[in-house]
């Protein structure tokens, strides 16, 4: 009778882990001797002498001499001197998916050819993948070909992760973040002599909820991609959190970030929440029922601007903490050099976070600087974009810095094989795909550098010509851009919000109006019982009732209006024919304006975002209709919003706006003008139409020839790189061979492998 095994899954999965992991050493040796003899056995071990034993081998190739049928076996030989069972296998290209007892075997072959498919199209499962050999060769799927396959799989990528770190051995590049160091020589090679940059490196972080995950697994996964949790929570209570601001009127509670409500958001450091608002916004609305679903959420990535990952950070039962930015920040503090500028999508606000935190100084002295990407920056208030766009800094070039955006609609393809994968295969998957992204991007460098040298090249022959248009007939005053610039700045920040003269006329006039129609009120309610006595009793009795309310809520509201005059010392009561009651009766007109443009500006934002949304690679067919339909709908409402901004502002006698000018607008810088209603500000040289098209025009001239030297400086470290390179590998070959170690022929396919992407570098 078959025992039964009592072991958990769990157990079982850690049992056969630490016995795969005692083998390795000799699984590693056995797939680089095979690989060195090109998949021939020595003379030794293909005599005649060696007993041989059957298993059942599933080779996609093998049509002309295995057998591909399951149901037939394979002839083996058991080679002398192997202490394994795959290590005999390996010697004769297959691997097994068990480490002790073997029954079934898969041909090296078949795994390299599914794990290049995989990086190249991860949607492809490796049931897909098992179902479809099966068809091609007229097989029953079972679904133990599928388990089989994947434990046979894990243990070949086990085995290359080995050999890849030989190699770096064996090349000397076993140094801590030596791959986030090296990962991008355009961006971290420098040579002598080469110009110094204001912004030495440009990088970019962001968030993407695409990557969640259901299940758990015991096993642990290592890899140089990732910071690990317990380096990220040590940042989990750095910032306190900003306090919730309750919508009146509505008992829908806020919801949270994180299950931990002492967690803060990146934006939590910023006092002024406009920004951050807008950003949330745009964040998914079903946190709370995300979080009981899945453990990783999502993942929080940083890259260079030529688009190499630096780190990748697994997001907690949580939207996008402050404690993944502050870790990834911190991080990169560390390995990289002074003079870091880094592109997020609340730049602005994480920016005082960082002041907040425990990485304040050390970021102040590395000089960093953070701003926020070009097409993210447009929906931030003018202020905002003003000190943190790219345009309007100095050292970003016409780097747009929506890397991170076009990174994860490449990772997307990940969601369909990791939402339900264990967690250890999860981190594989992302793992082996980022090595792919990097290398692929490593080969598409000296294509980034020539498209961006042509457009530096159509900027610098076009904006001269169009910005002496613009100063065509201007005076030396109003061609001053940089000036023009700090002036709204500065006006800006005069004008963030309301002085406190007029929020104590406001708040009074509020007070009064209330005490006004209070009064009225209670007289019409006397004038009324007293004209009409009621004949019957109910309604004499109702009479008074409604007599004695009207009295009460008029004392009360009387009281209420005392105690705010007492408390500032108002010695004589405003009346409607005085200066001050009319003032503010104006300036509080405005407010109905400033809501209707508020709501309109809101809604313009939204309408940005879904199309900037719409647009990206990666977006299914469905998603692409719902925003289709929620475009059309938020269309219509802002029809609404518009009739009522027109109503508010042909009261103020302001300008007014139309439906073809909204519908096209791409930037919020519109909306802040017709925000400031408090002064007149349309006749100043900065808000004049054709000086600000001209002194975009000029930042544009300014970022292309900051961009045209940057890419001179990367063109010379990509060169420089390619040379070092190719001579290092070729070194290791020479002391390898010398040795006759069995990495030769591991450096020799990535010289081979750098040589072909270097012949399109030059």
């Amino acid at each position: 009778r078959k025992r039964r095994n009592v072991q958990t899954w769990s157990a079982r999965i850690q049992s056969v882990q630490s016995k795969w992991d005692a083998q390795l050493p000799s699984l590693i040796d056995s797939f680089l001797q095979y690989k060195r003899s090109g998949g021939r056995l020595e003379d030794d071990q293909a005599s005649g002498t060696a007993e041989t034993f059957t298993l059942l081998l599933f080779d996609v190739y093998g049509m002309c001499f295995v057998c591909i049928d399951f149901s037939e076996s394979h002839l083996f030989l058991q080679l002398p001197g192997c202490m394994y069972p795959n290590t005999n296998l390996l010697l004769q290209g297959c691997l097994s998916s068990a480490p002790t007892r073997v029954s079934f075997a898969i041909s090296l072959r078949t795994l390299e050819l599914y794990r290049r498919l995989r990086v190249r199209q991860p949607r492809l499962s490796i049931q897909a993948w098992v179902r479809t050999l099966c068809d091609y060769h007229n097989i029953t799927y079972h679904s133990k070909y599928w388990q089989y396959f994947s434990e046979t799989f894990d243990v070949y990528l086990k085995i290359l992760r080995g050999v890849d770190v030989r190699v770096h051995e064996a090349l000397g590049r076993t140094s801590p973040h030596w791959r986030a160091r090296h990962s991008c020589p355009c961006c971290q090679h420098k040579v002598p002599g080469e110009t110094p940059l204001p912004v030495s490196l440009i990088g970019v972080l962001d968030g993407n909820q695409s990557l969640k995950r259901l299940n758990t697994d015991p096993r642990t996964f290592v890899s140089d991609y990732y910071i690990a949790e317990d380096t990220v929570n040590q940042f989990k209570y750095d910032v306190k959190p900003r306090p919730q601001k309750s919508k009146q009127g509505t008992d829908t509670e806020t919801p949270s970030w994180s299950r931990d409500v002492e967690e803060a958001t990146p934006a939590d450091g910023d006092t002024d929440g406009t920004c951050t608002e807008r950003w949330k916004a745009a964040q998914s609305d079903n946190l709370k029922r995300m979080w009981s679903i899945y453990r990783e959420t999502g993942i929080f990535l940083s890259a260079c601007r030529h688009g190499l990952i630096w780190w990748i950070v697994d997001m907690i039962e949580s939207g996008e903490l402050a404690k993944y930015p502050l870790a990834t920040i911190n991080q990169a503090l560390d390995v990289f050099d002074d003079r870091l500028g880094i592109g997020y999508d609340i730049g602005c606000s994480f920016s005082a976070t960082i002041a907040k935190s425990s990485i304040a100084q050390k970021a102040r002295d590395k000089n960093l600087r953070l701003v926020v990407p070009a097409f993210h920056g447009y929906a931030h208030k003018r202020l905002c974009q003003l000190s943190f766009h790219p345009l309007y800094v100095t050292g970003f070039g016409i780097e747009d810095l929506e890397t991170a955006e076009r990174i994860f609609a490449s990772f997307n393809g990940l969601a369909n094989t990791t939402r339900h994968a264990s967690r250890f295969h999860r981190l594989q998957a992302i793992d082996l795909y980022a090595r792919q992204h990097d290398d692929d991007k490593y080969q598409e460098l000296s294509t980034f550098l020539l498209g961006n040298y042509k457009q530096v090249n159509q900027l610098l022959e076009e904006l001269p010509g169009v910005i002496a248009e613009f100063q065509s007939g201007k005076l030396p005053k109003d061609t001053d851009y940089h000036r023009h610039l700090e002036t709204e700045r500065q006006y800006l920040l005069s004008r963030r919000g309301e002085s406190p003269d007029e929020e104590f006329a406001c708040e009074y006039i509020q007070r009064l109006i209330m005490h006004q129609k209070a009064k009225e009120a209670h007289e019409d309610a006397v004038a009324y019982c007293t004209l009409n006595v009621p004949t019957q009793s109910v309604m004499h009795e109702r009479a008074e009732i409604l007599q004695q309310h009207a009295f009460e809520n008029y004392q009360r509201i009387q009281d209420i209006l005392h105690v705010f005059e007492n408390t500032y010392s108002i010695t004589k009561r405003w009346t409607p024919d005085m200066p001050e009651w009319q003032m503010a009766s104006k300036y509080f007109a405005t407010r109905d304006y400033q809501k209707a443009l508020t709501r309109l500006e809101g809604l313009v934002v939204a309408r940005l975002f879904e199309l900037h949304k719409m647009g990206l690679s990666g977006t299914g067919y469905k998603l692409r209709m719902h925003i289709n339909k929620s475009l059309k709908t938020r269309c219509k409402a802002i029809q609404r919003v518009l009739k009522k901004f027109n109503e508010a502002a042909a009261t103020l006698g302001r300008p007014q706006l139309e439906w073809k000018n909204i519908s096209t607008y791409d930037s919020l810088v519109e909306f802040e003008l017709l925000r400031e209603c408090r002064e007149d500000i349309r006749c100043q040289p900065w808000a004049d139409a054709a000086n600000r098209q001209a002194s975009v025009h000029n930042l544009k001239l300014e970022r292309a020839k900051e961009e045209q030297s940057r890419l001179n400086v990367e063109v010379a470290r990509l060169v420089d790189w390619m040379s070092h390179e190719e001579i290092t590998l070729k070194n290791c070959i020479v002391r390898l061979q010398e040795s006759h170690s069995l990495l030769t022929v591991e450096v020799e396919e990535m010289l081979a492998r750098r040589l072909r992407q270097n012949v399109a570098h030059r």
